[in-house]
């Protein structure tokens, strides 16, 4: 992205725009500590949103799969391990920024699975810790984020599978701070 496509998302009347970022492709996979040179491109395009007034929605994305085709409990402890590492980086990184800045867990959970593996109250409540590592990963960085809105996703984000077996939102240290994410596709 560059300031002249950020521009014409503004011009083009948006308030609020959807940063998709790898955050794994871009860290050593020995210590899950992510490369500054990513954070600074990726500081420079919330920069080219801020500079416009918009609101900015900064996720971690599908990137190789690590989380979202991994929404089972055998996997459990590996990804809150990394969930937690970078989102303490991610969050610490832009403590300082506003309420403009909002971020989201994860994106597509349980979507990228190979098996297509039903998705039950034992896979939400591995998707729950998930989510609960990243609210607190975020709250425990202070600054901004001890109130910035964040933003969980529903499993597989289908507004469906969402409404059937997330059944209630996770906990959170501050009330109306958290936003539940879905997906809707009109296909054909």
């Amino acid at each position: 992205p560059t300031q002249k496509v950020i521009d014409a998302v503004k011009a083009g009347g948006f308030n609020t725009i959807r940063i998709p970022c790898a955050w794994d492709s871009h860290a050593d996979k020995s210590n899950n500590v992510i490369d500054s040179k990513w954070f600074e491109r990726v500081k420079k395009v919330v920069d080219y949103c801020y500079k416009n007034g918009l609101y900015v929605i900064l996720n971690s994305h599908w990137d190789g799969g690590w989380l979202e085709n991994n929404v089972k409990s055998d996997k459990q402890a590996e990804v809150n391990k990394k969930q937690s590492a970078y989102w303490k980086q991610i969050a610490t990184f832009f403590r300082d920024y506003d309420h403009h800045l909002l971020f989201a867990g994860a994106n597509e959970p349980g979507a990228g699975d190979p098996y297509g593996t039903p998705f039950g109250a034992d896979r939400m409540a591995v998707l729950n810790s998930y989510h609960h590592t990243f609210i607190d990963a975020v709250r425990g960085t202070g600054g901004n984020n001890a109130s910035r809105t964040l933003v969980i996703q529903g499993p597989k984000t289908n507004i469906e599978l969402t409404y059937k077996v997330m059944t209630k939102m996770p906990t959170d240290k501050i009330a109306g701070r958290l936003m539940a994410e879905v997906h809707f596709y009109p296909y054909q």
